[in-house]
This record gives C-alpha cells, structure tokens and sequence, in this order.
C-alpha cells in the first residue's frame, strides 16, 4: 500500500517477500558500490580516484542526479554495445552519452523485465526514459526510410529525399551533372536519371545523400546483373524499359505487346519514318498531363527527347523503371503492330493495330470514351 491517500508506491501489486527481495537487491547494490569507494580511495587517493570514476561510471551513480528522464527521447544517436558487456556497464555507457539519466532506473527495468542485452549497434535516442531505453533494447528503433515509387523522375526523387530531412544542397551535390560512372557503374548514360533504382532505403543518420544515391545505383547494377543486361546494353534497354513504365499499365502481356510496337516503329519496317513518336518522351521535356497528350507546338522541340523528330530512343531513360517494364524491354512480345492506344484508360484497356488506318479505328473508340466521360464529369 501506498503511505499517502491517492498516492501510488512503484511497489503496489508486489507481495511482501517480492518487496522485500526488491529492497535486498537495492541495499546489496549500494554495498557494492560503497565498497569499491573505498577501496578505490585506499589504493589510488582521490585524484586517481576521481578518474577512475568517470572511465567506469561510478561518479555518475553516486554524484549524479537520480531522477529519470520522461518520454521517448529526443535527437537519435547510435550506440554500440560492445560484446560481454554487463547489464551495468551498459547503463554506465547510455548515462555517459547522454541516453538516460542515471542507471538504477534503468538497471531496475532490465531486472523487471528480464532482458538480456545484446552486443551491437543499437538507435536510441537523447533524453529517454529508462523504461524506453529498455524497450528500444528489446524492440529496436527502425531508422526513417524513403520509398521511390516505380516510373519516378529524378527530380521526383530528389524531392522524396529532401522531404525526408536532407539538405537540399547535399541533395543537389549528389545527383545534379552526375552519371552511373561517377557512382562506379560502367554504362554510358546522360545522367542519373533511370539509374536510381525505385526501392525502400533506409536513412540511418550516418548516411549522407551521397551514400543513399550509391544504394540506388548499387541497386541499379544489381537488378542488371541479375537480368543478365551487359553494359553495353544496359542504357537501351532501360531507355526502353521507361518508356513501356510510362505508357502502358502494369498489365505483363499489354507492356511486352508496347515494347514490341516501340521496337518495330524503330526497325527497318518502321510505318513511323524510324520515329517512336512518344507523348511520353514530349512530356519528359516539357512536364507531363495526367493523360500524357501533348502540343502541336511542344512536339516541335529540338530537344534529344523529342521523339517526333528524333529518330530512335532518346539518349536515356525518362523515368526509374521497374523490374517488370525491363523485362518486357527484354523480352517483347512477337507481333508486327505499329500502333497502340489506351482505348479504356479506367481499365487500362488498349488496342494494338498493324496498319494506320486500323489504329484510326482504335483512336476512334478512345475518343468516344473521352465524351463519355467528359460528359459524365459535367464537362463540355
């Protein structure tokens, strides 16, 4: 029972002979200490004493202060919890960086709670409470991750990584003017973009925007690897890969048939004049629409990506592709269409047609859908 009316004892629900082990432990611990003291005064005096106290924590136990932090804790810090280290010896290291207040609390949770304390790097963080210390012990604190969707820019990207906590200069650094080369990854490309694999990736405060962008390019030659993509044929392929990720719907069969179009606009068969003529690729240029349509006018750029006057792929990937657009990149379908469109965008329905005025055919359904459902939304 607690001595005071409304007053709660961190004993209430314990029985006497736990109460009273309790309070043994708690008066063997203080012996113990006491007699290091003095042993450490007989042997040393005080000024060896002293130092002694500050190496093994025993200052702080004895002088420092005894309450306990509240709550969860503020800034993150890594801790490293050598091996064979004592329940302790580890209290006596988080008081030293600043993790927890003082070790008895901390000490005393651990025996409650009958936790035996692991070797290794552990995130914890300033300032926490002895009771979330021991819990981030046992139920360690996952580092903030950022995910890169699949089809995602560079651009995009970069804004992922600066929303979650880097410097947008450090950012800048890392990507801008830079290629695969410059992170180890032997493929000549124009930039970064495409090469920055579309994953989860962890953000432990050691890592920098640089280490971050490594792992995506890392990432990147793995994936490539694994497909068996030589370097010499990496660039193509991802190129291609983009552009299947940006028009058409994660649907396996509908990417592969989108891949073939885009190859056999490039053959020597092309109906197209050797042009991929991508709305995609416009869009990368210029910024895209929800439906990818483009200009009479933005169509007319002279930029390398404008595949309405450049013959072939453009010089690299528009997008970060993802592993199922490779493999259709890799593995196209067999069929000789030229055309396609998305006669059901609600669907991802789409048609593929061999012939022009087949395909005229094909627009023809896509645009009755559009007044549909023009009209559906109220629209003109």
């Amino acid at each position: 029972m607690s001595p005071f009316p409304g007053e709660f004892s961190e004993d209430d629900g314990l029985t006497r002979s736990e109460v009273k082990a309790k309070k043994h432990r708690r008066m063997m611990r203080k012996r113990r200490t006491t007699t290091i003291v003095v042993i450490c005064v007989l042997i040393f005096g005080f000024g060896g004493f002293f130092g002694i106290k500050a190496a093994g924590g025993v200052f702080n136990e004895l002088f420092g202060p005894k309450g306990d932090y509240e709550g969860q804790g503020t800034n993150e810090v890594s801790v490293e919890i050598p091996p064979g280290s004592s329940a302790r010896s580890v209290a006596n290291q988080l008081v030293e960086e600043g993790v927890i207040m003082n070790s008895e609390p901390f000490l005393d949770e651990i025996e409650n709670r009958e936790v035996t304390i692991q070797a290794g790097t552990v995130t914890m963080r300033e300032k926490m409470s002895s009771k979330a210390a021991v819990e981030a012990l046992v139920n360690p604190i996952a580092p903030p991750k950022i995910t890169v969707a699949e089809g995602k820019q560079v651009e995009e990207i970069k804004t992922i990584m600066i929303e979650s906590g880097m410097k947008d200069e450090e950012v800048d650094k890392a990507i801008d003017d830079k290629t695969p080369k410059d992170y180890g990854l032997d493929i000549d490309a124009p930039s970064l973009e495409g090469y920055l694999y579309p994953a989860t990736y962890d953000l432990e405060k050691s890592k920098t925007a640089e280490n971050v962008v490594q792992e995506m390019v890392d990432k990147t030659s793995a994936e490539l690897d694994e497909a068996g993509v030589e370097g010499k044929d990496a660039n193509r392929i991802l190129t291609l890969a983009s552009l299947v990720e940006k028009e058409s719907p994660g649907d396996e069969e509908v990417r592969k048939k989108v891949a073939r179009v885009f190859l056999n606009r490039i053959s020597d068969h092309s109906q197209t004049g050797g042009l991929l003529q991508s709305d995609a690729t416009v869009a990368y240029i210029h910024g895209a629409r929800s439906d990818l349509t483009t200009t009479k006018k933005e169509r007319e750029s002279d930029s390398p990506y404008n595949t309405y006057k450049k013959k072939g792929l453009p010089p690299g990937p528009i997008n970060a592709p993802s592993s199922g657009a490779v493999d259709a990149a890799l593995n196209p379908s067999k069929g000789d269409w030229q055309f396609f469109v998305a006669t059901n965008p609600d669907t991802g329905e789409t048609k593929f047609a061999e012939t022009y005025d087949e395909h005229q055919k094909n627009v023809e359904i896509y645009r009755k859908w559009l007044k549909e459902h023009s009209e559906d939304n109220g629209e003109g």
